[in-house]
């Protein structure tokens, strides 16, 4: 397939977020006595923070303690980024190099909010090349809403559907792209391709690197 648009989210596609996340997320936990494991935290990649949060408050019984967990959580992460733990996914400069030579426009559509998407940028200092940035600020629903796929797709120009592709790494990511009606190719991350996934894909890769090899 050459496409002629390509949409990235952006946690555990573009940048090696999620691990970052997770470390945050660990030290939280472990100053206000939760048990928290990794295991634990794989359930609500992709999902959003509000739903991390009904779902956490529900788990662990106190509404208060989640807030508190996710407020010294987010104020871990920049330090974490600053300290360079922010690393781009194997394969991602390769793979936009091919596209840039190829001329095709790649854009980003993260759940994430554009203030941290700006201070990851600015902080790794690098210049990624996106030809826009859709993000959790331009949207009303969270994945698997498909909103915030489409909404990238409409500003990049609304090209062929069928020539555009998402790269994802969740499985909310891809039932939002589906429901967006936008081919999809999966890099599996932290979690592993459900069933689903695997048929409802056009193709399951193990890095961005392998990725890049269909596309020429």
């Amino acid at each position: 397939m050459k496409p002629d648009l390509v949409i990235f989210d952006m946690d555990g596609v573009v940048f090696d977020s999620e691990k970052v996340y997770y470390t945050a997320n660990k030290l939280a936990a472990d100053e206000l006595g939760m048990d928290y494991s990794l295991e634990y935290y794989r359930r609500f990649v992709g999902a959003g923070n509000d739903q991390m949060m009904v779902e956490m408050a529900q788990d662990f019984g106190d509404e208060e303690l989640i807030k508190n967990f996710m407020q010294r959580s987010y104020n871990l992460i920049n330090p974490l980024v600053s300290a360079g733990k922010m690393e781009l996914k194997p394969g991602f400069l390769e793979l936009t190099q091919h596209l840039r030579a190829q001329k095709t426009p790649y854009v980003l559509a993260s759940s994430n909010d554009r203030h941290q998407i700006d201070f990851y940028l600015t902080t790794t200092k690098m210049d990624l090349g996106f030809d826009l940035i859709v993000s959790a600020d331009d949207v009303t629903e969270a994945k698997p809403s498909p909103e915030i796929f489409m909404q990238a797709w409409q500003k990049a120009g609304q090209p062929e559907k069928n020539k555009t592709l998402v790269i994802e790494d969740s499985h909310n990511g891809i039932l939002a792209a589906n429901r967006a009606g936008l081919p999809v190719a999966m890099v599996p991350d932290l979690i592993l391709p459900t069933a689903y996934d695997t048929t409802n894909t056009m193709g399951i890769f193990k890095t961005l690197h392998d990725l890049q090899k269909s596309l020429a």
